[in-house]
């Protein structure tokens, strides 16, 4: 009940400020646009959008959640972050919130996403059980970066330092990944950092799933096991980081 307490007042402050979900729309918006009209001719990769499809998914995390942090410092402004800290909330609860409100924004975004692709002729050959299967992958990214916004949120000092590292952080991330090029394609010394992104193994996940004649079972677990594992860790840090900020 806490947790959802907590998320319901998370959710209107969201809803109250929409510009946090249509400003970090946008470009992965236009980049679903823009690629899809230049390669629309490109044949290598069939559906051009299709293939891309995936990767402006992960955009779209990164940008929705890794941003969701900045709430905290609103909540800090108007005082409503201190009346939660000495309330009896539990320090668990409070990021499990966070997590479901950056979750149902990020989602809002991919459905968005996912609609025009539908409208752009991208069928998911895995059909509703690929789909569901998306999904899972999508929210435990979505809980790993979230919470790791969040406990970015209570390390650094305000909001222009908060959004100058993410942003220096998420473009670097999204391009040293499979999600514009094949990784078979990519120039040799290129592809170790691309191997170590977990990003990479997501984008493969989802694409297998959107456009793959069969689900790689083994590759669908093994991107989940990272995922998990990172979620955790985020989790334990988050929570250790909300700890540290109130003593």
């Amino acid at each position: 009940m806490q947790t959802f307490n907590l998320f319901w007042r998370s959710i209107k402050w969201r809803f109250q400020n929409p510009v946090t979900i249509i400003m970090t729309l946008i470009q992965p918006l236009i980049w679903l646009l823009l690629f899809s009209t230049i390669f629309r001719g490109n044949e290598t990769e069939g559906n051009y959008t299709a293939f891309i499809l995936p990767g402006i998914l992960l955009m779209g995390v990164l940008f929705s959640s890794g941003i969701s942090g900045i709430a905290n410092y609103s909540l800090k402004t108007g005082g409503s972050y201190y009346r939660i800290m000495i309330s009896p909330a539990k320090r668990s609860s409070i990021i499990l919130a966070h997590i479901i409100d950056a979750a149902v924004s990020t989602f809002i975004q991919i459905m968005i996403l996912m609609g025009i692709s539908f409208l752009m002729s991208v069928r998911i050959t895995s059909g509703v059980s690929g789909m569901l299967l998306m999904a899972m992958l999508l929210f435990l990214t979505v809980a790993f970066v979230s919470a790791i916004s969040y406990a970015l949120s209570l390390k650094l000092p305000d909001e222009n330092s908060f959004i100058a590292l993410v942003n220096t952080v998420t473009l670097p991330l999204f391009f040293v990944s499979s999600a514009l090029i094949p990784y078979d394609q990519l120039p040799s010394g290129f592809r170790i950092p691309v191997i170590i992104n977990p990003f990479t193994h997501v984008i493969n996940s989802l694409r297998m799933l959107v456009s793959g004649d069969l689900i790689d079972w083994m590759q669908l677990l093994f991107t989940t096991g990272i995922l998990f594992i990172l979620c955790i860790a985020s989790f334990v840090l988050a929570v250790h980081a909300l700890k540290k900020d109130i003593q």
